[in-house]
């Protein structure tokens, strides 16, 4: 199950850069396929795609199938217990702006005495009642909680939010950043990426790892320079369009000049 390959992604990421894009795509062909081309984890996309609980646990599936970690990254609160039921590595909470809030993510993905989860060993990630429930308990702290701070709020409270027990990252998204700064869009504008190295700074300060969005091996580089490891490389339909966008550009060009000779 998903719980292996939390406690993996946890190691690698202390050590070295992990690089996974988000899934919009309802379909786990897509999952496979991604996992085919090298990909370390996903993240499925709650807050921005078209997927809901009753299509997660076949996506979740297709990446344990293929080998990938599957993260959930969680509309609402109310999403953690249910994504971790049906085998999540970890959860990805957008919008974390206060200490409450990081604590209020770790209090639903826990259960006693680190949180008050939802009590049900009958469940996918359980093996339906497969695992014994002392050992299937223990083990769902394994699970990865993983809070969003995209805005001057969450900027302001970081040291507070660094110090909750159970916070395993920290993820900047810079898109919604950005916004908060005054420019939306502009996430390679200076004060942008100087606020992505301070949150980045203070959080492996903390010894607390530090994720964020990338687009391209540029960016890529510069996340990494500046202490992120946990890199969300794109979206998997944006992979799809652009690739193909570029073979059916060149190839036009090429059947333009032959026609041309």
């Amino acid at each position: 199950m998903s719980l292996e390959q939390a406690r993996q992604l946890r190691a690698h990421w202390q050590q070295q850069a992990v690089i996974g894009p988000f899934v919009k795509s309802t379909d786990p062909a897509t999952l496979e396929a991604l996992a085919a081309a090298g990909f370390d984890f996903a993240v499925i996309d709650l807050e921005h795609g078209p997927h809901d609980i009753s299509s997660l646990g076949n996506l979740i599936r297709g990446c344990e199938a293929s080998g990938l970690a599957p993260i959930v990254r969680v509309l609402d609160p109310n999403h953690i217990g249910r994504a971790l039921d049906l085998g999540a590595a970890g959860v990805q909470v957008p919008h974390v702006a206060s200490a409450a809030a990081a604590a209020d993510a770790v209090r639903r993905a826990r259960f006693a005495p680190q949180g008050e989860r939802g009590v049900c060993r009958f469940v996918r990630a359980a093996e339906y009642g497969g695992i014994p429930g002392s050992e299937y308990f223990r083990a769902c702290d394994d699970a990865l909680v993983i809070a969003q701070v995209e805005g001057q709020a969450g900027i302001a409270a970081l040291d507070d939010i660094l110090q909750v027990s159970g916070i395993d990252a920290i993820f900047v998204g810079v898109y919604d950043l950005s916004q908060s700064l005054g420019m939306t869009g502009q996430v390679t504008a200076p004060a942008v990426i100087s606020a992505l190295e301070d949150i980045a700074r203070r959080s492996t300060a903390a010894g607390i790892p530090v994720g964020t969005f990338i687009e391209d091996t540029d960016g890529a580089a510069r996340a990494h320079a500046a202490g992120c490891n946990y890199l969300c490389a794109g979206v998997d339909l944006e992979w799809m369009r652009a690739a193909t966008a570029s073979f059916v550009e060149a190839a036009h060009s090429r059947l333009n000049q032959r026609q041309s000779a």
